[in-house]
């Protein structure tokens, strides 16, 4: 792995992460689902940064902590259609040799037909928790990770995904926080919003994944 992503820097994206879904002062609730009332899309706008944070809060109901850990992690690439609505393609890039860290290339469709498709490189890098795991993700550039049709813009982003189990069998706590850069000539303030709908998209998505076998 190269030295930019050494143990040390992987920790630190997941102890940041961890601190900011904590921080009970930054967010704000900005969306309910429309499906389910009960999850709840926050915002936080970091001072003179135009791109908002963005965190989903859910409890996903008569589901394993195996099967959201196969969709989100081990199988990622295989099932990322299962619940993402946008997909279109990708790959596992290389798997690290710390075996917690995988690199990841992928594309996804415009949610209008103004906007051109994005794709995005990241690394993302696992922390098995006492109650579930986590998952944190930062952006890179790898010449092997480019797409060279000249249809996609690079999308930069960075953000967790922290499963949680609950006190009920079957059931776990769902928090996702992003922050993205859709790149392109979109104004990066009208990003923002559309990505809580997206979002909100990706959690009944994977409401419907929880129901197929891994």
């Amino acid at each position: 792995m190269a030295a930019k992503y050494d143990a040390i820097t992987l920790d630190r994206y997941l102890d940041e992460d961890l601190t900011l879904i904590s921080n009970k002062n930054v967010w704000k609730e900005y969306k309910r689902g429309v499906q389910c009332k009960a999850d709840v899309c926050y915002i936080y706008k970091p001072p003179g940064d135009s791109i908002w944070w963005i965190k989903l809060v859910a409890h996903i109901e008569n589901s394993s902590l195996a099967n959201i850990d196969d969709l989100l992690d081990a199988s990622l690439k295989e099932r990322h259609p299962e619940w993402h609505e946008l997909f279109i393609d990708g790959r596992i890039v290389r798997k690290n040799e710390d075996g917690r860290s995988e690199i990841c290339y992928f594309q996804y469709a415009s949610p209008s037909i103004l906007i051109s498709p994005r794709d995005t490189c990241y690394i993302k890098v696992r922390r098995a928790l006492p109650n579930g795991f986590m998952l944190s993700y930062r952006s890179i550039d790898l010449p092997e990770a480019r797409d060279s049709s000249g249809k996609f813009v690079r999308t930069t982003f960075k953000g967790a995904h922290l499963i949680e189990k609950t006190e009920h069998e079957d059931s776990f706590r769902y928090t996702y926080i992003q922050y993205a850069d859709p790149g392109g000539l979109i104004p990066k303030i009208l990003a923002n919003r559309p990505q809580c709908d997206i979002i909100l998209k990706e959690i009944e998505g994977i409401r419907r994944a929880m129901k197929n076998p891994m």
